[in-house]
């Protein structure tokens, strides 16, 4: 009778283990196909201006050149009025940015004339709350959000719950040295693609 229950145990205790193991390798597989998804369906970096409706600011979220100078190139191109950039790093100042980003004439009057240098924000919802602070200064009812197009998805959610009340417009920014069609293949930019997409599940739990 005692060998009986012991095998009956043992039994038991195999199909508890092979169901968890079951679990979780769904759970790896739904993980996976989700992040293959994501990095899929990243928007592609924005190169046409002329098509582009006038939004009462753009606000550019630091982290990359790149950023910087689109943000320059859309209100040179005339689709906005003012800009914010948030999240600039202290010691930083206009003429360093004219130094650093090697701006044209007309880059450097409009980074003078019509941008805004925010200090404060650490983070994405940093920059979300520093850039809803300079909305309800400036009476704004619309944006063009400028990042990272890996950046964007998260950065979307966390402006959105930030300023529900404007429109968001995006505009992502490819960066150059990041090859989506063949993340894969450089373990760089496959951590850089899995700790985003660790950071955007987290910003969906939170909804």
């Amino acid at each position: 009778m005692s060998d009986k229950k012991t095998s009956m145990s043992l039994a038991s205790r195999l199909r508890n283990r092979e169901t968890a193991l079951t679990v979780i390798c769904i759970l790896v597989a739904f993980m996976l196909a989700s992040f293959q998804h994501f990095v899929l369906t990243l928007p592609r970096g924005e190169t046409d201006f002329t098509k582009l409706d006038h939004t009462d600011g753009i606000v550019v979220t630091t982290g990359g050149q790149q950023r910087l100078v689109e943000g320059l190139n859309l209100l040179v191109s005339g689709t906005t009025d003012k800009v914010l950039i948030s999240g600039v790093g202290k010691g930083v100042n206009k003429a360093v940015l004219v130094q650093e980003l090697n701006l044209d004439d007309q880059q450097v009057s409009a980074l003078f004339c019509c941008v805004e240098l925010e200090y404060g924000a650490l983070d994405t919802r940093g920059n979300a709350l520093a850039a809803r602070a300079w909305i309800d200064l400036n009476g704004l009812k619309s944006i063009r959000l400028v990042t990272a197009n890996y950046h964007m998805p998260r950065a979307e959610i966390v402006f959105s719950r930030a300023i529900p009340n404007v429109d968001i417009h995006q505009w992502a920014v490819s960066p150059n040295a990041l090859d989506v069609e063949r993340w894969w293949q450089d373990p760089m930019i496959i951590r850089l693609l899995t700790r985003e997409y660790a950071k955007y599940v987290a910003e969906i739990i939170r909804l």
